[in-house]
């Protein structure tokens, strides 16, 4: 049946997709402020913010120094000698959340981008265009793609990558037909019309600041749309460490989210953008369980790695393994793609293990920042 659902998934969203094609991106340039808080980005803050200054959409870009204590401030200063666009905002350290509504009471154009110091936002293309049109045609917020940036990654980030952007690609232009929305507008890449942003704004009472956005948003009535043209590249983690922490934030602040947000459960938004995500896992634990207890009581424990990764489902994320190939221009993404599949496995050990616990208690462990690495050429 998951398979079912899954191939109708994709089909849907390609038939979908071609329906837009035809829609083109904004041609009005300059006309957008950047906002990006930053804690320790000294290896990489600078180039992240070059980029951005080159994007013909951008108009001003606004870096928050959160309390950095490694340079960072001082990087950005020294750049903000070279140029007018760029402005750096120095506060004590306070979270994500306060340092981007520090950062919006300097903003002056009338849509706002949010991104992050680690993501890589083409300079060339058409991205923010993409996305700007949308809220030219009356989106409130509109979320782009976090893929995945390869230069300096390890391992784990090409396992991430096979996958990463197709699944996203999917899984929110799907919720997007069904639920209304997106399941969220990720802290990398989300454009908002300023005042909108404003009239709602962001706190730190969820390590996932930008899941919190993004139903408060839904709550609150606002219209929120997914563009799949708009891609950045985010750094990914090195270490299983940090790929646990990142995680069990993630899953964490998903379940408190659920607590804060229990008024958006039961809605069509809930209903297609919410709960499935949460009921996947529950299906998915109760299902390996019993097929699991099943192969051992009858001595069919060599069975158990057929079990957990059906035949078919190699299958299926080799053919996303070749998309993201395809679009990374990387052919070892093809072959890496079956590895992908223990991140399902990490999703219900966090879950058993921390999400449920901030299911029910409300609360988070505090907030772990994955290593940052200066980018090289991969």
């Amino acid at each position: 049946m998951k398979t079912i659902l899954f191939f109708a998934m994709v089909a849907l969203t390609l038939a979908y997709l071609l329906a837009r094609a035809r829609l083109r991106p904004s041609k009005n340039l300059q006309s957008i402020d950047v906002i990006v808080p930053a804690y320790n980005e000294a290896p990489l803050i600078e180039q992240s913010l070059i980029n951005l200054l080159r994007n013909p959409y951008v108009k001003r870009v606004i870096c928050v120094d959160d309390g950095s204590t490694d340079g960072t401030g001082e990087i950005v200063a020294r750049l903000m000698q070279k140029t007018p666009r760029l402005l750096l905002v120095s506060k004590e350290n306070g979270g994500k959340g306060s340092a981007i509504m520090k950062g919006l009471e300097f903003a002056t154009a009338d849509q706002v981008f949010l991104t992050d110091a680690d993501t890589y936002v083409p300079f060339k293309g058409h991205g923010l265009g993409y996305m700007l049109a949308e809220i030219e045609r009356g989106a409130d917020a509109v979320g782009g793609v976090p893929s995945s940036d390869l230069r300096g990654g390890g391992l784990l980030g090409y396992v991430r990558a096979s996958v990463k952007l197709p699944m996203i690609v999917v899984k929110r232009t799907f919720q997007q037909m069904l639920g209304g929305a997106p399941f969220i507008i990720s802290g990398a890449c989300g454009l908002f019309r300023t005042h909108v942003l404003r009239e709602v704004g962001l706190s730190d009472r969820t390590n996932v600041e930008d899941l919190d956005l993004t139903w408060s948003l839904i709550a609150g009535g606002y219209k929120v749309r997914q563009v799949s043209r708009a891609v950045v590249y985010p750094q990914e983690c090195k270490t299983l460490r940090d790929e646990w922490r990142r995680w069990r934030r993630w899953i964490m602040g998903y379940a408190v989210c659920m607590r804060l947000h229990r008024g958006l459960l039961l809605t069509r938004y809930g209903v297609f953008s919410i709960l499935p995500m949460f009921l996947v896992v529950v299906l998915g634990v109760v299902m390996y369980g019993y097929t699991w207890s099943q192969a051992v009581v009858s001595g069919n424990a060599h069975t158990l790695p057929s079990l957990l990764f059906p035949l078919l489902w190699v299958g299926a994320v080799m053919i996303l393994g070749g998309i993201s190939a395809w679009h990374h221009n990387k052919l070892r993404l093809l072959w890496m793609a079956p590895l992908a599949l223990m991140y399902v496995v990490l999703a219900y050990l966090i879950w058993l293990t921390h999400g449920l616990q901030g299911l029910i208690t409300g609360r988070e462990y505090g907030r772990d920042k994955p290593t940052r690495y200066a980018r090289v050429v991969a």
